[in-house]
């Protein structure tokens, strides 16, 4: 039995010179490392192309998001208090994002005794943001949940007002500001 095993193994050939193991075309290896190399380096260049043109939002303005929601009221049309409620909300929210004024995280009692309310609103428009602030807020206590759709239509009309003035007055400022900010570099040459 034990002869049939040796028999089994193969020989191997003493002839056989080193040499052919080894790999005898320098190129070949060298053209598979830059294959995957430029492979790599274009996946890379693929993703980093992709990410850089797929940019952020434009988020919309804060005059944008209150153009929306008196739209939405406008549609609507809810009682008379609730519309008052909302419309409070609706300036109070376009105040805090267009002038930065805190006026959507006060009570209405804190907003009237902080001296500085509304000054970071154009002087033109202090008084009817003011105005019309302080009759929502006779509406908004006065309890009054009747329907009335022409009163509504006309806050609503006097809120689209108040914030389109207060968006124009602001473009103005900036725009006066920049003259004056470029004839001020120009006569100090």
């Amino acid at each position: 039995m034990n002869e049939h095993i040796l028999e089994a193994i193969p020989e191997l050939e003493q002839d056989i010179p080193p040499t052919d193991f080894m790999v005898r075309n320098f190129w070949e290896p060298l053209a598979w490392g830059l294959g995957i190399a430029l492979v790599l380096i274009g996946l890379l260049l693929w993703l980093y192309l992709r990410r850089r043109g797929s940019k952020a939002p434009v988020l919309p303005s804060p005059r944008e998001l209150a153009e929306r929601a008196l739209d939405k009221l406008a549609e609507e049309q809810p009682p008379l208090r609730e519309s008052s409620l909302r419309l409070s909300m609706i300036l109070r929210s376009f105040l805090t994002g267009q002038t930065q004024d805190p006026a959507l995280y006060e009570t209405h009692e804190e907003f009237s005794r902080r001296m500085d309310a509304l000054s970071s609103v154009p002087r033109d428009c202090q008084f009817a943001t003011r105005s019309l602030l302080e009759h929502l807020v006779e509406l908004k206590y006065a309890g009054n949940s009747e329907q009335d759709p022409q009163l509504v239509r006309g806050l609503i009309e006097q809120a689209r007002s108040v914030i389109a003035d207060i968006t124009r007055a602001q473009v103005q400022e900036a725009a006066t500001a920049a003259e004056i900010a470029k004839v001020t570099k120009n006569s100090a040459r």
